[in-house]
């Protein structure tokens, strides 16, 4: 389990007089290519639609707790909104976000080079871009991830654990 190594914290909702013993879960270790291992222990995935982290660190690592070094290992804080949505959810999402009805208005302008720009942008052609497009443009983005090889999770677990044990 993820938090199975997370250091523990003494914590008191009325000034001390009654003591919680508690999970430290906002300790974090942020990984980077060139913290906790080098950039060769690492390959690209392509995430397809509807695979969970689970459902990835089961396919990759046989274990489905190890979940969570595919999400470190991106500094994914928020699966939900940082991982790809399956396009179903996606869909839905979009709704939520923009209102029924809104999903193919008019969330910016690009021009020519890809970079936003006013509508009101003369210098040279512009498009428009709906929430739809842009926002299957940002899910779109997040498919691409690094994924620890497998023979370097071992090391990986035991790095993060020394972090969290030493508070680095």
């Amino acid at each position: 389990m993820f938090f199975a190594n997370f250091p523990t914290l003494v914590y008191s909702l009325d000034g001390g007089k009654t003591n919680f013993i508690m999970t430290d879960f906002f300790r974090r270790v942020v990984a980077t290519t060139n913290s906790l291992l080098t950039s060769t222990a690492y390959d690209q995935y392509t995430i397809t639609d509807g695979e969970t982290p689970d459902i990835l660190a089961d396919k990759l690592y046989n274990d489905s707790t190890l979940y969570w070094v595919i999400l470190l290992a991106n500094n994914i804080i928020d699966p939900r909104y940082d991982w790809p949505l399956p396009n179903n959810a996606l869909s839905q999402f979009i709704t939520d976000t923009y209102g029924s009805g809104n999903e193919l208005n008019i969330h910016h302008y690009v021009n020519t080079f890809g970079d936003v720009v006013p509508s009101t942008y003369t210098s040279t052609a512009i498009t428009s871009v709906t929430n739809t497009d842009f926002e299957l443009s940002n899910n779109e983005a997040k498919r691409l991830i690094s994924v620890i090889k497998p023979q370097f999770v071992p090391v990986f677990v035991k790095n993060v654990n020394g972090l969290l044990a030493t508070g680095s």
